[in-house]
């Protein structure tokens, strides 16, 4: 059997609640490594925490950089075809565990 590397990115998003007005909102991002993807999450956690946000989830995952991890890319007529980099793998290839 033959594997081929996939080219993959790390998207992630924080949550974070507003301890003044209880919003939860959050932010995401995304980094070429996972070693990169740890390094803005850490930083966008401590950025909300220093501007009086509770962090509320962490979520990170690493995706096929060519379809976004959808598993399709377009084609020109409209419709689409299965990714050939990840093969239709459909959502993340791996995820990182996050701890609060």
């Amino acid at each position: 059997m033959t594997q081929i590397a996939i080219v993959t990115k790390w998207k992630f998003v924080v949550e974070f609640e507003d301890w003044e007005t209880g919003e939860i909102s959050g932010t995401t991002g995304q980094a070429d490594t996972q070693e990169d993807c740890e390094g803005m999450i850490e930083y966008d956690m401590q950025y909300h925490t220093d501007c009086g946000r509770a962090i509320v989830n962490v979520e990170a995952g690493e995706i096929c950089a060519e379809c976004e991890g959808d598993g399709q890319i377009p084609i020109g007529n409209g419709g689409r075809v299965i990714c050939p980099a990840c093969d239709g793998h459909p959502g993340p290839i791996s995820k990182m565990m996050i701890r609060l």
